[in-house]
């Protein structure tokens, strides 16, 4: 995503958390205005992409406000009104502190991850803490925002207790799902509460999320890391 379409949704998603009420469209133009003038060109008129006559920002803030809507953030609740979604409530659970694990292997990956998150232009955080759990690290598309992409590292743990994490983290933000599992006997667990068709405990995960193992991680961050430059130049405005 391109820094200024960033930016715009960034102050999307702030004008409706600021306001603890739902918002109409115009109201959520000003106050996008108010705080990020820079952007809000008004001479940019008609629209160049529907020719409508209005200036850019306000096109690109209306598509800010659907893209939040597709990633469950807001919601329409009349005609030209919006507000922040209601987030689902989890059953309520004790807090579980992260297990220690005493391994260099484990941190290494969590590094890895996020060399190729922030060359990828996301907001990472580590040990990123959103009760009852502790998720390994987090891709935001910016910092307001809920993680779009969550990593897990599954090192001689419990492989149950790390899809529950997951699934948590897909009910409540519907992001996308990584899993790296060190162990081959982890995999074949893991493959088995996956498997579709309501055999697998887990089978809902199926379709969102991503398994994979130390040697994969390394060969992607070798190849984002040798062609970082060139990666950073795809994703410039």
């Amino acid at each position: 995503m391109a820094v200024k379409r960033k930016r715009i949704m960034q102050a999307v998603y702030e004008a409706l958390s600021s306001s603890g009420e739902a918002l109409h469209t115009s109201k959520i133009f000003d106050m996008v205005k108010g705080m990020a003038p820079d952007l809000c060109d008004d001479s940019v008129v008609p629209c160049p992409y529907d020719g409508q006559n209005h200036p850019k920002w306000k096109h690109d803030a209306h598509w800010a406000l659907q893209d939040l809507k597709m990633r469950g953030l807001v919601e329409r609740v009349g005609r030209g009104l919006w507000r922040i979604a209601k987030p689902i409530q989890p059953q309520p659970q004790p807090f579980l502190e992260r297990r220690v694990i005493e391994t260099g292997e484990h941190e290494r990956l969590k590094m890895l991850i996020k060399d190729i998150g922030e060359i990828l232009g996301k907001y990472v955080e580590l040990e990123y803490r959103d009760r009852p759990y502790v998720y390994d690290v987090v891709w935001k598309e910016i910092d307001a925002l809920p993680p779009s992409h969550v990593f897990e590292i599954q090192d001689r743990g419990n492989v149950d207790a790390a899809l529950a994490k997951l699934q948590h983290a897909r009910d409540i933000w519907k992001c996308k799902l990584f899993l790296v599992v060190t162990g081959e006997r982890d995999r074949t667990k893991v493959k088995q509460l996956l498997e579709p068709y309501w055999r697998g405990a887990f089978h809902r995960l199926a379709r969102y999320i991503s398994v994979l193992n130390p040697q994969e991680v390394e060969e992607i961050h070798n190849v984002f890391t040798l062609y970082r430059e060139v990666i950073k130049s795809f994703l410039e405005e």
